[in-house]
């Protein structure tokens, strides 16, 4: 919604940012990013980000530098700034405190938070003092020169703590462990575990400025350096086994009073980690700890937040003992199968892969190894590794005693018939939805591993996905409905869209009513609005409701669907005419996001789109050097998808060079044909392939006149019409595009006046359904029209409106092609 007033937003401390925050601020600056009213300020420190465990937050910063936000650098104090700081500290003219401020800045270096730190300490040694006397601050520069201070402020900061008394000395040991902020639940906890009064300690600890209240719930440090120096007061030995007494008081205290509060059971479990196996050499007490991490992460996992879930696991294995496998079966299983879909939400192949290894050599029966089979299955095919999700896929449906080779062949016509039949006669969409769940678990794995041979399939052969879907349904119709059955109707329902069967559209409805509130709502809706919705609904509401598909993923943590729909949004936010310099921006944005979380699942799709984007505003002439050179270049897409025999990258890469030819004018002859794969339906149908339809056909139209071969390619064009007349009851989508096309072939066969009203038509209908890129099509193609007819003033008019619309699309090199055009034949 529109802001109606600005806003600040600062995000300060960004090196101590984990990796669930830092995903949250991605999405924060990608959503306000083009929002004038909002204005993001971010901090860190440059040195801290430079790490290696902080290297994402310094690639995601530094992708951000230059480009769109202003990066300002703070540098230490110089001597001058130190001395009117000094000077208004103590009121006193810069004259009289320059020497006093040449000995501080020598000591500080000029850290603003050092030298506040080290003025505090002199005046607290009395080296620095106020005469009431003389009513004026003063100091023995000699004294100070002298005095040894450390070499940085947590150094002196520890210095002046080892001087508080013992009591408040213990209390903010013990804040240091608990965190930067302290709960006042926690307070209460520990007040009784350490028989002290924490609270009285930690407001006297409020008053001497090492902590601060923040309401009467919560405590927190001042400053971050205050709390690492209150932490470096303990050796290693005492902090880990602090956090493990503490960790261990407040799993005790959940346990027997608040069994549901699970942010305190966080806090406890994330201490007795922190303590580590190490300092616990009670057996029994690790067996519990093992299954606090369970349950913890168990319910990040339900808070779809895991990276701290996949780290509870990790923590929880590490507590096991020696033989747990034996001594502790179940609980080393369910740890193992945990952790491996932590880590397969987490895109960490490495990790799914150690732990799924670790699970088939100790698994005791093919049902306790399934999860973790289905796991690195599903983290093979979103690591992009293809043929061995296939490979592994089929290896363990062969294991369930599936007949893969059979299900991949086509089903017959006539099976298919009675399928389709029995779900339109005998099924409604309320038994279906009210379906009885399935029982047998291995049935449901099944379903799941054809779930993901799916994908595999429909990259490198399409022509067995139908057999795929087809095993699905019918599975789903004999042992009931499973989480995994919506997918089932949307990709059945795909299928049949593509090979002319009506009922598809009513599958995919289904599907999206069978997917709400589950894990698998967000590939439904990228499958569903990509590849069947268009059938009856307008472009410009599908490409909302991607972007709702990539919100929902977010939401269940489906990165992989939320990326997609991401990525499908974009495009057919391009296939609506939407503002290119916009889209430029977008598809950028998108990419180098891609690029920085090292997750390439959709670059080359995007990639495509980004390079023809770049094309229409720049012309095909453009520089890629001028432009970011992470991105992969057209050349090596095209040589990425002929390796590795890409077939939905094929088309896409076939339709973006048959737009670049219609609109360039470019060797139109030599176009890629993908009007005959379509026809033939070995491919998936998508609005970006019944786009490269539809420029095929006035590449065919528009080569008819210009050839002599002109009823081959008339007769290419009557195909291409003949097809997209199949949609011609959605009007919204395919009206404009059908009358074009109808005009260019009366064109063609010389039916003029016929041609004319078919061409005014067009352009009303292009501006009614809001295609305004493609109007801007219609009209060069009717000032083309008019221009053979010798009416040059209407050619004219019709020309020079072609490039205002071509001009609002933000395709200003095909613009400035028709304005060439225009001085060339008609010297204005």
């Amino acid at each position: 919604s529109k802001l109606s007033k600005s806003i600040t937003i600062l995000l300060d401390d960004l090196q101590w940012i984990d990796p669930a925050s830092l995903t949250f601020c991605r999405a924060l600056f990608q959503s306000t990013k083009s929002n004038k009213n909002v204005f993001l300020v971010l901090c860190s420190r440059e040195s801290e980000v430079q790490t290696q465990d902080k290297s994402e937050v310094h690639d995601w910063l530094q992708s951000l530098s230059g480009s769109t936000l202003e990066t300002i650098r703070l540098t230490n104090l110089n001597p001058e700034d130190v001395n009117n700081l000094v000077s208004d500290s103590l009121r006193t003219w810069p004259r009289l405190t320059r020497s006093l401020s040449a000995i501080l800045h020598g000591k500080s270096l000029g850290n603003p938070f050092f030298l506040r730190q080290t003025m505090e300490m002199l005046c607290r040694g009395g080296y620095l003092h106020y005469s009431l006397g003389e009513r004026k601050w003063k100091w023995d520069l000699d004294e100070i020169s002298d005095l040894r201070l450390d070499d940085n402020v947590v150094s002196l900061l520890t210095r002046e703590m080892t001087k508080l008394p013992d009591e408040l000395l213990v209390g903010l040991k013990a804040a240091s462990c608990i965190g930067y902020c302290i709960p006042q639940t926690v307070v209460d906890i520990l007040s009784k575990h350490l028989e002290m009064d924490l609270f009285g300690v930690l407001t006297s600890l409020v008053q001497r400025s090492y902590l601060a209240g923040v309401g009467s719930a919560l405590y927190r440090f001042t400053h971050d350096r205050i709390y690492q120096a209150a932490y470096e007061l303990m050796s290693e030995k005492q902090r880990r086994e602090d956090h493990m007494k503490f960790g261990l008081a407040i799993c005790s205290y959940v346990l027997d009073n608040c069994e549901n509060n699970y942010d305190m059971m966080f806090v406890g479990v994330n201490q007795i980690n922190r303590g580590g196996p190490e300092v616990l050499a009670d057996s029994c007490r690790r067996v519990m700890i093992s299954q606090l991490n369970l349950n913890a992460g168990q319910r990040a996992l339900l808070l779809t937040d895991f990276s701290s879930a996949l780290s509870f696991f990790g923590h929880g294995i590490m507590f096991l003992n020696p033989g747990h496998w034996d001594a502790h079966y179940q609980l080393s299983l369910d740890l193992f199968t945990s952790a491996a879909e932590s880590a397969c939400a987490t895109s960490d192949a490495a990790l799914v892969k150690s732990y799924s290894e670790t699970i088939l050599a100790h698994s005791r029966s093919l049902d306790d190894r399934l999860p973790a089979l289905c796991f690195a299955v599903k983290s093979l095919k979103e690591s992009m590794n293809l043929p061995s999700c296939r490979d592994c896929a089929i290896e363990v449906l062969t294991q369930l005693g599936e007949d893969v080779s059979s299900v991949l062949e086509i089903p017959s016509q006539e099976t298919i018939q009675i399928t389709n039949n029995l779900l339109m006669s005998k099924m409604t969409d309320d038994s279906m939805i009210k379906m009885s769940p399935c029982t047998q678990m291995r049935a449901v794995f099944v379903m799941r591993l054809y779930h993901e041979l799916n994908f595999a399939f429909f990259v490198y052969d399409p022509t067995c996905l139908l057999g795929i879907c087809f095993r699905m349904v019918s599975l789903t119709m004999e042992i009931g409905s499973t989480e995994i059955s919506a997918t089932a109707f949307a990709n059945y329902g795909i299928e049949l869209i593509a090979r002319g069967y009506s009922i598809g559209s009513r599958l995919g409805t289904l599907a999206l009513k069978l997917a709400e509130n589950s894990k698998y709502i967000s590939y439904v809706i990228a499958a569903v609005k990509q590849y069947n919705s268009w059938v009856v609904e307008p472009l410009h509401a599908i490409a909302e409701s991607h972007l709702l598909g990539f919100y929902a993923g977010k939401k269940i943590g489906d990165e992989f669907s939320s990326s997609l729909n991401y990525c499908l949004q974009i495009i057919t936010c391009f296939l609506c005419g939407k503002d290119l310099t916009q889209l430029n921006d977008t598809f950028n944005d998108y990419i180098m996001q891609l690029l920085e979380s090292r997750k390439k699942w959709f670059l080359p799709q995007s990639s495509i789109f980004y390079w023809l984007v770049v094309e229409l505003i720049e012309g095909p002439n453009f520089s890629p050097h001028d432009h970011n050179p992470n991105i992969p270049s057209e050349l090596a897409i095209v040589a990425f998808a002929a390796t590795a025999k890409h077939h939905e990258l094929d088309l896409l890469i076939d339709g973006s060079k048959l737009m670049r030819s219609f609109l360039f004018r470019l060797d139109m002859s030599k176009c890629a044909d993908v009007l005959d794969r379509v026809v033939n339906a070995t491919c998936q149908l998508r609005f970006t392939t019944i786009t490269a339809v539809f420029f095929e056909g006035l590449i065919s139209f528009a080569m008819a006149r210009q050839t002599a071969e002109n009823n081959e390619w008339i007769i290419k064009g009557e195909i291409a019409l003949s097809y997209m007349k199949r949609w011609e009851s959605t009007k919204w989508n395919f009206e404009n595009k059908i009358k074009l096309l109808e005009a260019e072939k009366m064109h063609c066969l010389g039916y003029f006046d016929l041609a004319s009203k078919l061409y005014v038509d067009a352009v009303e209908s292009s501006k009614r359904h809001k295609f305004f890129h493609e109007l801007a099509m219609c009209l060069e193609l009717q000032g083309l029209f008019f221009q053979g007819r010798n009416m040059a003033e209407e050619a004219l008019t019709s020309l020079r409106r072609s490039v205002r619309c071509y001009r609002n699309w933000g395709a200003d090199a095909v613009a400035e092609r028709v304005e060439l055009y225009i001085r060339h034949h008609f010297g204005h």
